[in-house]
């Protein structure tokens, strides 16, 4: 099937493909005759650790393992076509095929069907539960994102990412915080689709969302006539829905202090009692959570229990804000990409006036503040953000009579100082880590200064 018209080049259709190949979440690696790595995807990548450019051009035997038999199959050797295969320590299930052109054979491609053998055994395990899932009505708690969904590049991302796959095996409660608008949800569905408890329910819930009055029917259910208005033969709650998954517990900072108690033990002991009833009920659910607040701040001020902090601070995952990361040009390209292709929306070049009004912005509503400004640049071409509003000046009492107003020695000490940055942010082209080395101050006291002067809101 040929390309749409818009497609253009045949440099933007390798283009495209390079870009689909990156967004498979297996590992794909693909040689010539001669074993030569001609394309390899970025999970493969990710998994060698290095760029493409490192292993373009090498033989697979170097790049991957000895035991591969991929430039073998590019030869014509197609007698073992899945083998397990053992990469950098990990043990992958690898496919490889050759790939022709006009009945020859001009190099194979290898897939890795799973990250791991264990994957594999945890697969073959629960296909008698995913049947049963297909078929049921009651299912439809899933998790929608997965690790690749996690964009970033640089340490602080990766570490963010090797902190989720730490955790993920683990049954142990999860505690993800983070600044509004980081990624905390996207981290726990991560976390949940790389568990053992990927295949069963991903149940959601915000705590900050409900009544007070609801939460606990919310969460533990209820048996029928417990309350006006209830359902005659009750009704489960999130805790019994996510038995066997994971429930996430959104915004738990907020959880009202008079409920913590009952979460606690839900958390602990695994077993619940319904609103109303008269038994406990074991369930095998694993708790995440997500919150902006400090907990401990919260627990120091008696707004948080201690023990329930203790409990669900198990395991740490900590989502940068936008501000802490140094990869924003590289962010704002991909989701650009992603959000045009979702939208159907052509794609924009970005003016340098732009990009360097992104680069210099705060983002305190951090990664979806950042995904709705780029929306109206694809929309108007407009950089999307607000305008900086006019610094109000103080006036004198000189100057309400009619003389001009004084300028007192801070406020053109602040001038000159929003100035010096303004010059520096621009001359970086937005790189604040430069900015702050040439201003000779530190990255944090770089954005203080940037949050208290109004021309940079």
């Amino acid at each position: 099937m040929p390309f749409p018209e818009w497609f253009g080049s045949g440099q933007n259709e390798a283009e495209f493909l390079r870009r689909v190949l990156d967004h498979v979440s297996d590992c794909l690696v693909a040689v010539d005759t001669n074993g030569r790595v001609v394309l390899i995807n970025a999970p493969y990548c990710r998994l060698l650790g290095g760029p493409p450019e490192d292993f373009i051009g090498r033989h697979i035997t170097d790049v991957v393992s000895p035991q591969t038999r991929l430039h073998h199959v590019a030869r014509g050797d197609t007698s073992v076509t899945v083998m397990p295969l053992e990469v950098r320590g990990h043990q992958l299930l690898a496919r490889q095929v050759p790939v022709y052109q006009d009945e020859r054979i001009i190099g194979a491609v290898g897939l890795a069907l799973f990250s791991n053998m264990a994957a594999l055994k945890k697969a073959v395990a629960v296909v008698g539960d995913q049947g049963r899932a297909i078929q049921s009505p009651l299912t439809p708690w899933t998790a929608r994102y997965g690790l690749d969904d996690i964009l970033g590049q640089g340490a602080l991302m990766d570490s963010v990412r090797a902190a989720i796959e730490q955790a993920a095996p683990l049954s142990l409660p999860v505690l993800v915080q983070g600044e509004t608008g980081s990624g905390k949800e996207l981290a726990a569905n991560a976390i949940h689709a790389l568990s053992p408890r990927a295949r069963r329910p991903f149940v959601w819930v915000n705590c900050a969302s409900i009544p007070e009055s609801l939460i606990d029917a919310e969460l533990f259910g209820y048996e029928g006539g417990a309350f006006t208005g209830a359902r005659t033969r009750g009704k489960p709650g999130k805790f019994e829905l996510a038995s066997g998954g994971t429930l996430f517990l959104d915004e738990i900072g907020d959880m009202p202090l008079n409920l913590q108690a009952s979460l606690l033990r839900a958390v602990q002991n695994q077993e619940i009692v319904r609103v109303g009833g008269v038994s406990p009920i074991p369930i095998d659910t694993r708790v995440v959570c997500a919150t902006h607040r400090d907990l401990q701040e919260r627990v120091d001020a008696g707004q948080f229990r201690a023990d329930l902090y203790y409990r669900l601070n198990v395991l740490g995952v900590h989502m940068p804000a936008l501000r802490e990361r140094d990869d924003l040009a590289w962010l704002a390209d991909q989701l650009l990409e992603r959000i045009a292709m979702r939208e159907g929306l052509p794609r924009r070049r970005v003016p340098p006036s732009v990009r360097a009004r992104w680069l210099a912005f705060d983002w305190l509503g951090n990664v979806r503040q950042l995904e709705a400004a780029l929306l109206r640049f694809l929309l108007s071409g407009e950089a999307g953000l607000p305008e900086a509003p006019a610094a109000k000046r103080p006036q004198s009492v000189a100057g309400r009579h009619g003389t001009p107003p004084m300028t007192t020695l801070q406020a053109h000490i602040d001038r000159e100082r929003d100035a010096c940055i303004r010059k520096t942010l621009a001359e970086t082209a937005g790189d604040k880590d430069e900015a702050a080395r040439r201003l000779g101050i530190s990255r944090a006291t770089l954005y203080r200064e940037l949050r208290r002067s109004p021309a940079w809101s």
